[in-house]
């Protein structure tokens, strides 16, 4: 495509110029207001970044938890094989930066500019990226206007489109292929039908490519999934406090529901179905997870105000030691970077973002480790995967309504528990595969930059 319309640049010209009025109140609001820990680093949201030789380094844009974990095995097998290219990782999210905490010798972390001209060219400026590699959707004109004045090649891997956002950029006329599109140098997408959407926005087949979802190539924690084992072993062991007479011990084995990644709003909900589903199954015991930490105090109030007898993941060390030590009714997830900790300590995971309109969440890492993994209604960020999982009996999707119910059949039923979690592990297997596939496609984008950059030091024969 050469050129762009007058509507496109009269639009690109209107988006600058808000983004660079905005830019320094939204960063110093994120200062003053924000509960989300990004501390002195706030200015980097600016393009503020630390004055150091970065050495050119390729870029890899994360977002936040789910984008980072999902990129994070692409990230550190790019590094193995190239360990003389340095690696940037920016996220969005301070929750997404803890993921990469136990790496950072290997990469250099940033918090990615705002979408602002002058934060933009100041990042890029200092940080003089080779390659910038963005993860599913994140797009932003200014941002890629900017990599291509400067000649820098631009990937989204994961790619996705719906069909949803295809007719909604169709109706926008030439402001995606125009504005978004020709500053792609590659769309890797997830499925066919992700790249016959963006064929149909006009992105040439040249630049479009499938790998699958790179969120299959997922590497479990499985230290973190044997501590949440062992964890609920000692738990068990101690449900009831030590000198109870007979009567008080449980007729069985507690059981544990994993409520994971839960938002605001869902907490009351999870809370009232574990009281409709301990009718049937009085041994179950509620791990409620929120997905972000400065919900923890909120989401322990409304643990304390259902009634039900509480515990803190925090204090559970401290409280075990305790002889009189009783299991709890609902343990609160509040700590950072132990989800699979808690998948560990699960014989069903609930996933969250799914009981209200969220969008859901990925179901990929408990169903990596083999455990059965569910989710609510609302789940159109996922809703391909999970019909896909649900088509190989290796997931459900359960209406709001039918949810204590159906939980608790499940609960009630461990061969049905087995099967699903098998089932599950299996789907993952079988899709693995997406990683290799994108590595390839950085490389080609590598190798022809090198080449031509090979190519302009040549001497001229005219």
């Amino acid at each position: 495509m050469t050129g762009r319309s007058p509507l496109v640049r009269a639009a690109e010209l209107c988006y600058s110029a808000g983004t660079a009025i905005l830019a320094p109140f939204f960063a110093m609001f994120i200062r003053l207001r924000s509960r989300t820990p990004y501390g002195t680093r706030w200015r980097e949201l600016l393009g503020y970044v630390p004055e150091t030789d970065y050495g050119s380094p390729v870029w890899f844009h994360t977002v936040s938890v789910g984008e980072s974990m999902g990129a994070k095995p692409l990230i550190m097998e790019f590094r193995k094989t190239h360990p003389d290219i340095p690696v940037l990782v920016t996220t969005t999210t301070a929750t997404g930066a803890a993921v990469y905490d136990g790496v950072r010798n290997m990469v250099t972390h940033l918090y990615a500019p705002l979408d602002s001209p002058l934060a933009v060219k100041r990042f890029l400026n200092r940080v003089n990226p080779r390659l910038y590699v963005t993860m599913e959707t994140e797009l932003w004109p200014v941002l890629l206007g900017e990599l291509k004045k400067r000649g820098i090649p631009a990937l989204v891997m994961n790619a996705r489109l719906s069909d949803r956002s295809r007719d909604r950029y169709l109706r926008a006329g030439k402001l995606f292929p125009e504005a978004i599109g020709d500053r792609i140098s590659r769309f890797i997408c997830q499925t066919p039908a992700d790249l016959a959407n963006f064929a149909k926005l006009g992105i040439p087949d040249s630049r479009l490519a499938v790998s699958g979802s790179i969120k299959f190539d997922i590497t479990p924690d499985t230290r973190a999934f044997e501590e949440g084992r062992a964890l609920r072993k000692r738990l068990s062991e101690r449900r009831t406090p030590e000198g109870s007479p007979p009567e008080e011990s449980l007729d069985r084995e507690p059981l544990f529901l994993t409520v994971a990644s839960t938002h605001r709003g869902e907490d009351p909900l999870a809370l009232e179905m574990f009281r409709e589903i301990r009718k049937t199954v009085p041994s179950l015991v509620l791990v409620l997870v929120p997905r972000h930490p400065e919900r923890f105090q909120e989401v322990w109030d409304l643990i304390g105000e259902s009634g039900f007898r509480g515990m803190r993941r925090s204090q559970l060390e401290n409280e075990l030691q305790d002889p009189s030590f009783a299991l709890p009714e609902v343990i609160l997830g509040d700590s950072m970077q132990e989800l699979y900790l808690y998948f560990g300590m699960a014989d069903l995971t609930l996933m969250g973002g799914s009981l209200i309109d969220i969008g859901g969440h990925n179901p990929l890492e408990p169903a990596a480790l083999g455990v059965p993994v569910v989710t609510g209604p609302f789940i159109r960020n996922f809703r391909k995967i999970f019909q896909e999982m649900a088509a190989k009996k290796a997931s459900r999707v359960i209406p709001c309504e039918t949810l204590a119910r159906d939980l608790a059949d499940l609960l009630r039923d461990p061969e049905e528990l087995k099967k699903l979690g098998l089932a599950a592990r299996e789907f993952i297997d079988e899709n693995r595969g997406a990683l290799q596939k994108t590595l390839e496609e950085i490389n080609r984008i590598l190798d022809a930059g090198a080449a031509g950059a090979e190519d302009s030091r040549q001497p001229s024969l005219s």
